[in-house]
């Protein structure tokens, strides 16, 4: 009898532990000077999906360029509040991963949840095809030409009708981040814009969403339409 409880006492004080650190780690994570603005962003973000496409039941995202700090990522799982949604985060900076992988697990978030791989955004070691949207963080590629390069590698690996977002940059804003330069140009990737949103309020970065299409540049039903995102 002494042994099963000293078993439930260790058992409810790893507990207790666990959750105290979750509560700490939120709380710092609270403090970052920027964090209500990335709530924002995912926001408008996650509206700006949903008004291109309302019946999309999103579960699987990629986010090209995680860093250290995958605010993003933790924004979206906070936003859409399922079990069911999944964030793969990727990042070229072994210790950038190693440390998201440390807080998100201080957050109590599940390598099944919220998982991560260190690689280029370019890498053909990504496997993309599985995933509903694909997220290109503004700092990934330095001007308009490299992230296109970026974008087409990218392309090629995800299925046809899933999103692309790509955040952008406009005005002076344009001093702080890389511009996606949304042209006719996209279609040569197989890439068709469907939305550009330039916010002028305290949200800093824009975000352009475009569809996935077949490489003949039609839906994936042959009809031009973007076809399923299931």
């Amino acid at each position: 009898m002494a042994n099963i409880n000293s078993k439930l006492i260790g058992r409810e004080r790893c507990v207790a532990a666990k959750h105290t650190k979750k509560v700490v780690a939120n709380e710092m994570l609270l403090t970052f000077p920027y964090h209500g603005n990335y709530v924002d962003l995912v926001r408008m973000e996650m509206n700006a999906i949903a008004s291109v496409k309302p019946d999309f039941a999103t579960r699987t995202f990629a986010f090209l360029g995680s860093g250290p700090l995958p605010l993003t990522s933790l924004c979206i799982s906070h936003h859409l509040q399922s079990e069911c949604v999944s964030c793969h985060n990727v990042d070229q900076d072994a210790t950038a991963i190693t440390t998201a992988v440390t807080l998100c697990r201080a957050l109590g978030h599940s390598p099944e949840t919220m998982c991560f791989q260190c690689a280029s955004a370019g890498s053909p070691d990504i496997d993309l095809g599985c995933f509903d949207i694909v997220y290109l963080a503004a700092l990934v590629g330095g001007c308009s030409t490299h992230k296109h390069e970026i974008m087409a590698d990218v392309v090629k690996r995800m299925k046809p009708g899933a999103l692309v977002v790509m955040r952008s940059a406009h005005s002076l804003r344009r001093l702080l981040y890389p511009v996606v330069e949304v042209t006719e140009d996209m279609a040569s990737i197989g890439l068709r814009p469907l939305l550009v949103v330039h916010p002028y309020n305290h949200i800093v970065n824009s975000c352009v969403i475009a569809v996935v299409e077949s490489p003949c540049g039609c839906g994936p039903d042959g009809t031009g339409d973007e076809g399923s995102f299931a």
